[in-house]
């Protein structure tokens, strides 16, 4: 098998997913579902070339029977229980049959997706749960993770933290900088990722008071074909930009004046407009006065929620309800006594006038099915309520339609923005000019450092696709033609590349200053604190107080006080009884300790459940674990950041 995965599979692949969302969602995809289908099929490939070999080295196939038995079998995957259960709660194996029949008919591509998804997924937990069971944790393993859990320790120290003091009292040279840079430079944890630094000027592409104009007008013209129209619904999600219709309550004031009178004064049919909201253009049509029932009412509520006893809340109920009924008066002080509703115990239980689907259903039927006056008892799902009707009315309600466009800029305030972006990538052509010549313009200057070439987004930009891609493809010292970016333009300049692996000392001045000069801390003190065993004169000559962490853990990740010292807590466990330790460094700060008192595990403890609980740890890492470590081994490299945005 070829080591590189070829651009074109690759695309074709991607090609095939987005295809398959369209037609599931009955919409293309977005450019970010796109570069989400992107990162799956990506992720698929790279597993598929790292660890199908590993499963086929290991025996394992899938075959027919096995396959159908996933699907719509006795062993049914996971993703497809749920959506397809019977009245039973288990999968309905005939709708499912009858589901990959209609995807493998009318969906082939989707089929063809679906079918080496469902197989390679197979093959993969047939493999994990084969790495899960090779786990092993022996009792020795056992044994010491549970005498690291309970061995105690009970000590007093005094630490010296860095940040105590400013590094300028600790001046490094570039001799010293040099010295501490070629001895650290290969460790690990400085590996250095591959990105990039660059500059930015945005060119924002905003409305001009003629695009304003223009899609006033264009709404304008649409007024009397609007009233006049035969299908309002087809009119406006041909005509809207928002393609929905949608009737909707009018509220009187919420617009301006002028408009807000012409709709609230509008007959029927009456169409005003265009008007601006926000940064939105309306034309709006009258379409009903419709007649609102509304209800006003007061209750008692009695919870039957947080365990309380339905009977119980429901006998107490009828009592208050016989009350009532035999005495009105007595209605709002029943309220204050026992109504469990926060919401209007204060106003004696009273719901001013509401409409049918404003509450659950159980309450509006006691509140509109009944004469005014009349006092019952519903239950809902919050609990019993005593409910009095005080009164019944209709309400006439406004609705209206709309026609919306958004304010945008029209194609040529774009080519009057790219022209005036072009004009500045053509006269500055180093970065050095780009800077200078954005500050003498007022425009703003973005800085962008490290940037990784997986990075997806860049601050301050939206559809940020254009510049990545250039980013990651220029040349240091080039600046970029105008790069589209939503509604703006784009002006970049390439100013760093640091290549992965060691980094070079420039690319970690400012870190590595910082850590010699601790280094060099850490030496002073650790000199200057040799040989002090009176840990209260100690922190008296520091200007520190004397700390103490008491019965702690041998497995414990930090020492009381916010100091994460892995191996500081190794040297403390290691000394006797009243034993002070010699002056340790540490990662936060110079330690000295004195142990008082040390307890070890107990010699008999839970070792077979310590075995079970270790074991599951470590099984529960297995699958991830595998399969990073087979990516590392092959060297997988993404250069997908070369080909797109």
């Amino acid at each position: 098998m070829s080591p590189w995965v070829k651009l074109a599979d690759f695309d074709r692949r991607v090609s095939d997913e987005v295809e398959s969302y369209r037609n599931e969602f009955g919409q293309p995809a977005n450019a970010q579902v796109s570069e989400q289908v992107r990162g799956t099929v990506w992720n698929e490939i790279v597993k598929a070339r790292v660890l199908l070999n590993q499963v086929e080295a290991a025996g394992f196939t899938i075959t027919k029977p096995e396959y159908d038995d996933v699907r719509f079998g006795d062993n049914v995957a996971p993703e497809f229980r749920g959506q397809f259960n019977g009245p039973d709660g288990q999968p309905d194996k005939t709708r499912l049959r009858e589901y990959f029949n209609g995807i493998q008919l009318n969906a082939p591509v989707y089929h063809e997706i679906q079918s080496r998804r469902i197989q390679e997924n197979r093959l993969y937990a047939k493999y994990n749960t084969l790495v899960k069971k090779s786990v092993f944790v022996n009792s020795a393993q056992a044994r010491d993770e549970f005498n690291a859990k309970n061995t105690k320790a009970t000590f007093s120290f005094v630490a010296k933290r860095y940040d105590s003091e400013p590094d300028s009292l600790y001046p490094v040279s570039d001799a010293d900088l040099r010295s501490y840079y070629d001895e650290h430079k290969n460790e690990p944890k400085h590996k250095q990722k591959a990105a990039r630094t660059f500059d930015y000027v945005l060119f924002p592409v905003q409305p001009s008071d003629a695009d304003r104009e223009a899609i006033a007008g264009n709404l304008a013209a649409l007024r009397n074909s609007f009233e006049q129209a035969e299908d309002d619904s087809l009119f406006v999600v041909g005509n809207a930009d928002s393609r929905s219709y949608s009737k909707v309550p009018y509220t009187e004031g919420s617009i301006e004046k002028l408009n807000d009178s012409l709709i609230v004064n509008g007959a029927v049919g009456t169409v005003v407009g265009p008007y601006l909201e926000g940064t939105t253009y309306k034309l709006v049509k009258v379409k009903e006065l419709a007649d609102v029932p509304e209800a006003r009412v007061r209750h008692i509520l009695l919870s039957t929620q947080k365990g309380k006893d339905e009977a119980e809340q429901k006998q107490r109920a009828d009592s208050l309800l016989a009350v009532v009924k035999r005495d009105k008066s007595k209605f709002e002080a029943m309220v204050t006594k026992f109504s469990e509703d926060p919401g209007s115990v204060s106003n004696g239980g009273v719901y001013e006038w509401f409409g049918k689907e404003q509450m659950v259903p159980e309450f509006t039927t006691a509140s509109f099915d009944q004469k005014v006056g009349a006092t019952t008892i519903c239950k809902t799902s919050y609990g019993f309520h005593i409910v009095e009707v005080l009164g019944q009315r209709s309400r006439q309600e406004r609705r209206i339609i709309t026609v919306d466009r958004a304010v945008k800029p029209s194609p040529a305030t774009f080519k009057e923005v790219y022209k005036k972006a072009n004009e500045f990538s053509l006269r500055n052509k180093t970065a050095e000019a780009l800077k200078t010549a954005a500050e003498e313009q007022g425009l703003q200057v973005t800085n962008v450092p490290d940037f990784r070439a997986d990075s997806r987004y860049v601050q301050g930009i939206d559809q940020p696709g254009s510049v990545i891609g250039w980013v990651n493809r220029a040349e240091v010292g080039q600046v970029s033609d105008p790069k589209d970016a939503g509604d703006n333009y784009v002006v970049a300049a390439l100013l760093k590349v640091k290549e992965e692996g060691v980094p070079e000392l420039e690319d970690v001045r400012e870190a590595f200053t910082k850590e010699a000069a601790k280094l060099k801390k850490a030496e002073a003190w650790l000199e200057k604190m040799k040989g002090k065993t009176d840990l209260n004169a100690l922190a008296g000559e520091l200007g520190v107080s004397v700390q103490d962490a008491t019965d702690m853990a041998l497995n414990s990740f930090s020492i009381p006080g916010g100091y994460a010292e892995y191996e500081v807590i190794g040297k403390v466990f290691g000394l006797q009884a009243e034993q002070v330790s010699v002056p340790l460094q540490g990662e936060t700060a110079v330690f000295v300790a004195r142990m008082n008192s040390r307890t070890e595990a107990p010699a008999e403890g839970d070792i077979a459940g310590e075995k079970g609980s270790l074991l599951g740890r470590l099984q529960s890492r297995a699958e991830s674990a595998v399969l990073n470590a087979l990516r590392e081994a092959a060297g997988v490299k993404d250069n997908r950041h070369l080909h797109y945005n």
